[in-house]
């Protein structure tokens, strides 16, 4: 008996024990608050005006962009009414007109009024792509100025070997050397 002692006393000692606690729970993590969903509704502002009516006077005709041009005459002057001139004008393949265009858009991009300060960029890119399409316009003019020079060239010299076959035809034939010995 004991020896059953010995070996129960044992375990009647561990139920004694309290058992440990169990482990911290880990702290939940807050669940994340959706951001509001901000719904911004996009006007169209007096540039995108501008823009859309660029657009629209791409594909007239002459006629129709001196109709366009007339009509734009009667609108109050604004910065909108000027690069919308200025628009029509670069459309325009007469005399000066793409300078007129740019010259428009110099004067809007100079301007303090505060009218003006939203369109300023659009003048800005405007305006730059103006001034290159003109040194474009101005060289292929020098190139073909050039080109109409060498052929009027090449047509004296073709013009001077015809002359030349000419009175080559009409001299007497030369008479042959006499044979040395």
């Amino acid at each position: 008996m004991k020896r059953l002692a010995v070996i129960l006393a044992p375990l009647w000692l561990a139920a004694c024990v309290t058992p440990p606690p169990p482990p911290p729970l880990p702290a939940p993590e807050p669940t994340p608050t959706p951001e509001p969903v901000v719904y911004v509704e996009h006007l169209p502002s007096e540039v995108d005006a501008v823009l859309a009516y660029g657009a629209r006077v791409r594909n007239l005709t002459a006629a129709e962009l001196a109709r366009e041009l007339a009509a734009l005459a009667g609108e109050p002057s604004g910065p909108d009414t000027t690069l919308k001139r200025a628009l029509v004008l670069s459309r325009m393949h007469g005399n000066g007109e793409l300078a007129r265009a740019i010259g428009l858009l110099d004067a809007l991009g100079k301007s303090t009024e505060e009218v003006a300060a939203p369109f300023k960029p659009l003048a800005a890119v405007l305006q730059a792509q103006f001034n290159e399409r003109r040194k474009l316009e101005d060289q292929a003019d020098r190139l073909a100025q050039q080109v109409k020079d060498e052929q009027r060239r090449a047509d004296e010299a073709n013009a001077k070997v015809e002359a030349l076959k000419k009175i080559e035809s009409t001299l007497p034939a030369r008479p042959s050397a006499p044979a040395t010995k």
